[in-house]
């Protein structure tokens, strides 16, 4: 049952300016041993050869115990010292962040024969550093060693990133420690951004000696906040025109199928929220998969549908996007691995860990919902935007807005109030119309200033909107990080 979670939610400084000296490309890694823990660092400068990212960028393995996170880090391409720091996640669970590098919004993407890049105008480091991470251990070119155990769900998964992100902020790159730090994501990162975003408000309250990492905010695109409110959106995704399509994906057949089985799954989702028993979940799950889910899932391979995008045909099985392979054949290159110098446990890069889905799939995790999580950020002064492809099944608008409604914080009768309203983006030198969006601005308890939650939608844009819309993407990550609205 995992098979569909794994592919459907697989959603830079100068070496003046940081206390690195980093060595020639041709030797090998720097090692940073953390002085605040028994964790270190092997880090090494990389040129434009792989990637022509038009600033200073590096790569490396956090080694945190047996286990060893891979990381690529872009400094920002306009001022390294003082833009923010933001970090993207993959989903999955299992899938490579490298996919977002290299497929979405990394300042080089993957090139028609996946041997090589090519520069990324609309790349998130023109203004901000960025920093892709493999997590958990066993993803991509992050690895385990042998005789250990995998993460079995993102509060697992939370820890040792926290630690990355301490030991990064504060002993590798210093000059970031004060920087507004951004957590992004899609897909399952509607879990695994959430839980890191509590790990370090919580971890920043209970130890405030050590070393803090300025969490300013969390934007999460087309993210499973709550796999029950995604399953109650097929319906309308498959069975309106609201998605932005001339006429529904689904007939009335199966359009009446699906609502008469929709009371029931709710039900069992409410079931197993309430018992978080593994096996209650598992049968929860069924139902729903045989009632809703599986109509459309059951045909998405290769030549048939696609869950990222109901307009658009799946190229390969799983995953649908060929970018995905080319990458995986990218990274396994020698060019590139005599760049990066993967060690002995990564023996060859995968964009997606069947370890890892299988491990979470041992949990109830799926079946429950981030709401909490999202609530404490809030209350906390994290801000919090979900921007959304419109296109997108796997994760989708009808879904996550009927979420966002949901929210049971001190914002929701306010920004349920409000409609959504058309935003506009400069798309070539003009202004057009590119999705709706609302917000509302906050003031909690014990806070110094509101805290921000908006919704934005964009159109023409499926599960993975900065692979389909770079420009648009672009734009909505430079607005939030600036504080600017969207209206």
């Amino acid at each position: 049952m995992w098979k569909f979670w794994l592919t459907a939610l697989v959603g830079v400084g100068h070496a003046s300016q940081t206390v690195l000296r980093p060595e020639p490309l041709a030797s090998n890694f720097t090692t940073f041993q953390s002085t605040n823990s028994p964790h270190s660092v092997r880090i090494r400068q990389q040129n434009e050869s792989i990637c022509a990212a038009g600033s200073a960028q590096y790569t490396g393995w956090l080694d945190i115990g047996p286990r060893h996170l891979f990381f690529w880090y872009f400094e920002s391409q306009n001022d390294p010292v003082a833009d923010p720091l933001t970090l993207w996640m993959n989903g999955g669970p299992g899938g490579s962040s490298i996919l977002g590098l290299f497929e979405e919004n990394g300042p080089c993407l993957i090139n028609k024969h996946g041997n090589g890049t090519v520069y990324n105008p609309w790349g998130w480091s023109r203004n901000s550093s960025l920093l892709f991470v493999d997590q958990p251990a066993d993803v991509g070119w992050s690895y385990i060693d042998e005789g250990y155990e995998v993460a079995r769900d993102s509060h697992e998964a939370a820890v040792d990133m926290r630690h990355f992100l301490q030991i990064f902020v504060s002993e590798i790159f210093p000059h970031k420690r004060f920087s507004p730090f951004h957590i992004s994501g899609e897909s399952y990162a509607g879990k695994y951004i959430p839980y890191l975003g509590v790990e370090i408000v919580t971890h920043n309250q209970q130890y405030p000696s050590e070393p803090q990492i300025n969490l300013k905010s969390c934007l999460i695109g087309n993210g499973l906040m709550s796999f029950k409110d995604t399953t109650f959106g097929y319906w309308e995704t498959l069975c309106t025109t609201n998605p932005g399509v001339s006429t529904p994906v689904f007939n009335q057949t199966r359009c009446d199928i699906m609502a008469t089985n929709m009371p029931r799954c709710m039900e069992v989702f409410d079931t197993c929220a309430k018992s978080l028993d593994f096996a209650i979940c598992t049968a929860a799950y069924s139902v729903c998969y045989k009632g809703i889910i599986g109509w459309y899932e059951d045909e998405s391979k290769k030549g048939g549908r696609n869950r990222f995008d109901i307009t658009a045909p799946c190229e390969v099985d799983d995953i649908c996007y060929k970018e995905a392979a080319y990458i995986e054949q990218y990274m396994n290159s020698p060019i590139v691995r005599e760049a990066l110098l993967p060690p002995d446990g990564a023996k060859e890069y995968r964009f997606e860990s069947s370890a890892v889905a299988d491990a979470f799939a041992t949990t109830p995790e799926l079946m429950t919902s981030s709401s909490d999580h999202i609530i404490f950020l809030l209350s906390h002064g994290v801000h919090f935007l979900a921007y959304q492809g419109n296109l997108d099944l796997a994760c989708n608008t009808a879904g996550n807005l009927r979420w966002a409604h949901s929210l049971a914080w001190k914002g929701q009768t306010e920004f349920t109030s409000k409609p959504l309203l058309p935003w506009t983006s400069n798309i070539a030198g003009r202004d057009q119309t590119v999705g709706t969006a609302k917000e509302v601005r906050v003031q909690l308890d014990g806070l110094a200033e509101p805290s921000r939650f908006a919704f934005v939608t964009v159109d023409g844009a499926g599960h993975m909107v900065p692979q389909d819309r770079r420009d648009v993407a672009f734009d909505i990550l430079s607005r939030w990080i600036a504080g600017d609205s969207f209206d």
